[in-house]
């Protein structure tokens, strides 16, 4: 399964990896050693595999950690954009991935590629221009390259793979799949052509049972958890002056496209709508930020016990009556708002397959730093990506995201 690879991986796919391995060694041992079907027998097996896998993801971390700077790739990323930015963000912020971004290449300072233009998003980071590739490869000792332009045509593509050629041991590039590539595709050798198989999967019978149970048993938790926060949360209120309903409401797209009503703890002041439309009225950024982001990053509307509930993520909790009635689940898509329908475009047809989610894709990616059309891109991909294991990997990535309160407004 891999395990013993140096192969750039996140801590997650260790544990899946680990996990597979581990079942199998102990099934190998169930058959193998003599007398092995006996209870006291089988426990101490299972002891010994559980400890076994827990020692090996333990002195797995360590040392990917201990020998990143060893191991880790010395990556160079062509591009500057949001994909760019974000692969650079995931490569070097997770320190057990043995991938090292050293540099950005910006496609914009040249006419060798055709006109072609992409937004510049990076910052704080060593960039150079197209034309100093070889520069940049030499003077970084880059070992890997990783193409990060999707939007660019296969034109630029084939122009930017010519120009690298030969130059680094590794080239990996980032493809704009738009729902048409999942992990379930294949590569297929037809005669010395080279194929991508490609399928759109759905969620399966019994994988909706199993995911609807689940949503149960989480929501049944949240809503008898939910009577003391309901205390707690109109005590801070009532404490900092303000005897406004501490409940909101709020008409979201749910599956198909039905309309459901969402349950929230109030974060902003009375009438935040109206207010708003106001602002956006009197403040073309604002107005120009809130029609891109879909949110204002420094949002006046908030309120101090807002903050503090946001930061947290416990204005979503009421969402566990959403979940309990069947409208929402635990994990699924963004719940948009009804206006947001238009500037979702393609992706609006998968996202509306399943429930929106209490949590996903993008709450686990960032939360609020995540634009909008990348927001919807996420949880595109989740529709054509899901499994068990991806919703286990949300709600690691979810309960970090919050502890270190990072995109949380």
């Amino acid at each position: 399964y891999g395990h013993y690879s140096l192969n750039t991986c996140l801590i997650w796919n260790e544990i899946q990896q680990l996990v597979k391995s581990s079942f199998c060694f102990f099934i190998a041992l169930l058959v193998l050693v003599p007398k092995a079907t006996g209870y006291e027998r089988r426990m101490h097996l299972t002891l010994m595999v559980v400890s076994m896998f827990i020692i090996s993801l333990l002195a797995s971390r360590f040392l990917r950690i201990a020998f990143r700077e060893q191991f880790a790739r010395r990556t160079l990323v062509i591009g500057t954009g949001y994909e760019a930015a974000r692969l650079g963000k995931i490569s070097n912020n997770n320190r057990f991935a043995l991938t090292n971004v050293k540099g950005y290449v910006d496609v914009n300072k040249t006419n060798k590629l055709y006109g072609f233009k992409q937004e510049n998003v990076i910052k704080h980071s060593k960039v150079y221009d197209y034309c100093k590739i070889d520069e940049a490869i030499s003077n970084l000792e880059i070992e890997q390259i990783i193409i990060a332009l999707p939007e660019a045509s296969q034109r630029v593509t084939d122009k930017v793979m010519s120009d690298i050629y030969g130059k680094v041991e590794a080239v990996k590039y980032l493809p704009n799949v738009n729902g048409t590539m999942t992990f379930s595709s294949e590569v297929q050798d037809f005669d010395g052509q080279l194929l991508i198989a490609t399928s759109n999967d759905k969620i399966s019978t019994l994988d909706k049972i199993i995911k609807r149970l689940i949503d149960i048993l989480v929501g049944i938790v949240g809503v008898l958890s939910l009577l003391p926060l309901i205390l707690f949360v109109k005590y801070k209120y009532v404490k900092s002056g303000d005897y406004n309903n501490i409940m909101f409401s709020q008409e979201r797209i749910g599956k198909n496209g039905k309309l459901i009503k969402i349950y929230k703890f109030r974060s902003m002041v009375p009438n935040a709508e109206v207010e708003l439309e106001r602002m956006m009225e009197e403040n073309s950024r604002i107005k120009e930020e809130y029609l891109t982001n879909k949110k204002l990053k420094d949002d006046p509307r908030i309120t101090p016990v807002g903050h503090f509930l946001r930061k947290t993520s416990l204005d979503e909790w009421p969402q566990f009556v959403n979940v309990l009635k069947g409208e929402m689940s635990f994990i699924g898509p963004r719940p948009y708002l009804p206006r947001e329908k238009d500037d979702m475009g393609q992706y609006y047809e998968s996202i509306i397959q399943l429930k929106p989610g209490v949590t996903g894709m993008w709450q686990a990616n960032g939360r609020s730093d995540v634009e909008f059309g990348y927001r919807c891109k996420l949880d595109d991909y989740y529709y054509h990506n899901w499994s068990i294991w991806l919703d286990l990997t949300i709600i690691y990535k979810t309960i970090k995201s919050v502890v270190y309160g990072k995109g949380s407004l």
